[in-house]
């Protein structure tokens, strides 16, 4: 590791006209000189619009329905923790067969150079698709995918091209993907149609967690409408009792998540349940995606920082976290990161946050003959959740000039106080 994460924040911003379109790069670097972002914006290439499926027919609004209000605050733990995981799943994407050119043999007298592999990942925060229908976010997120000709891509338009030049992107799912009616009595339930999946597989998205508070708003048959969806658009799942494996560029890469509340004695062994399950079945990197924390506090709770070292501590290579909605610091511990809260991104669960900062956490390991490297390269991309100011339209859009160094300089603050 070149450097502790972070020390001090540097920005710049170059802009460059290129065969008649925008290009820029935004570039912030900590401490030594090790740059922690480096994003290249450009506009993404047209994709088809799909055809339009059947929707919900909507309820009549409240009476007090305001579709520019804001929205509200979600419940803690509201359902009963889910059985120890269990499963695992195995995903290898489909390869197109070439004939290989043939390598020059090493010298006899020179040892075979070690085989690199890298892996580059992007990770976002909160991804609600719909909302709830006796709230504004529900009806201005539906309006929107109306108003865009039913275009499944229309919500990850700007971002899209950052997932696509990844290897791995996750996002938190925070809602189900149904058409069940019968939910749970709680103040807000979250759901979409089950071909939102959609929006997630145009947009370059892999695999989400969904280990979250919404997940069975809608009961068993939410849930698994959901887990439905998304393998029908080959989304790839995990968390509660989900173990997942994917390999990617050879490296299999075990994920896993849970709703975390507490440092329990509980929950630390459903973690290191996972951890073993993961090790036990091969994985090389293992990702975990917690759902924790108090909502709108740009600080983590200790049960929180104790968590997430004793996850790394067991094996865990990269903790990713959310719930609180907002951005919160970023931690280095033992060689590797623990991303607190990655805040909001596509959350049809308000028609107007009061914040709309965000970012993409980007880090791309790399392996020697399979084994981990103690090689760090991690960027941090900085994003509004809307495209446009003083409402939502659930479109992430990457902050650029001072709105980008200002996001940045709040995460560099926040992680500051975590790292010194």
């Amino acid at each position: 590791m070149k450097s502790s994460w972070p020390m001090a924040i540097f920005l710049m911003f170059a802009f460059l006209a290129v065969l008649g379109g925008a290009v820029f790069v935004v570039e912030a670097r900590f401490g030594d000189g090790d740059s922690q972002l480096l994003a290249l914006f450009q506009r993404v290439p047209e994709r088809p619009v799909f055809a339009a499926e059947q929707d919900y027919i909507s309820p009549t609004p409240p009476a007090d329905y305001n579709p520019s209000g804001s929205l509200f605050v979600y419940t803690g733990n509201d359902y009963p923790s889910i059985a120890e995981a269990t499963a695992i799943e195995y995903y290898q994407p489909t390869q197109i067969e070439a004939t290989p050119t043939p390598s020059p043999s090493p010298s006899p007298h020179e040892p075979p150079t070690p085989d690199i592999v890298t892996l580059t990942l992007s990770a976002a925060g909160d991804v609600t698709l719909g909302g709830d229908s006796r709230w504004a976010g529900y009806h201005a997120f539906m309006r929107e995918f109306a108003n865009s000709g039913n275009d499944h891509s229309h919500f990850f338009r700007n971002i899209a091209h950052v997932f696509r030049d990844s290897d791995l992107s996750i996002v938190n799912l925070e809602g189900t993907l149904t058409y069940a009616t019968y939910h749970m009595d709680k103040q807000f339930v979250f759901r979409g149609p089950p071909h939102f999946a959609r929006i997630l597989s145009s947009s370059y998205v892999d695999v989400v967690t969904i280990a979250n508070n919404h997940t069975i708003d809608f009961f068993d048959r939410g849930y698994n409408d959901t887990r439905a969806a998304l393998t029908a658009e080959g989304i790839r799942y995990f968390g509660n009792e989900f173990n997942t494996i994917m390999e990617i560029n050879g490296i299999l890469v075990g994920m896993f998540g849970y709703r975390v509340w507490d440092d329990s004695a509980n929950n630390r062994n459903r973690i290191q349940a996972s951890i073993d399950y993961l090790q036990n079945s091969g994985a090389q990197l293992i990702i975990a995606y917690f759902h924790w924390g108090v909502e709108r506090n740009n600080h983590p709770e200790q049960y929180q920082r104790n968590i997430g070292r004793f996850a790394i501590r067991q094996g865990v290579d990269l903790v990713l976290g959310a719930h609180p909605h907002v951005i919160q610091g970023i931690e280095q511990y033992m060689g590797r990161h623990i991303v607190y809260s990655l805040a909001n991104f596509s959350f049809g669960g308000n028609a107007n946050p009061p914040c709309q900062d965000s970012f993409i956490f980007q880090q791309t390991f790399s392996f020697q003959d399979g084994q981990l490297r103690p090689y760090d390269d991690t960027y941090i991309i900085p994003v509004f959740v809307s495209s446009v100011r003083g409402r939502n339209d659930f479109t992430p859009t990457i902050a650029t000039g001072t709105d980008g160094e200002r996001i940045l300089g709040r995460i560099a603050e926040y992680s500051y106080l975590l790292n010194n």
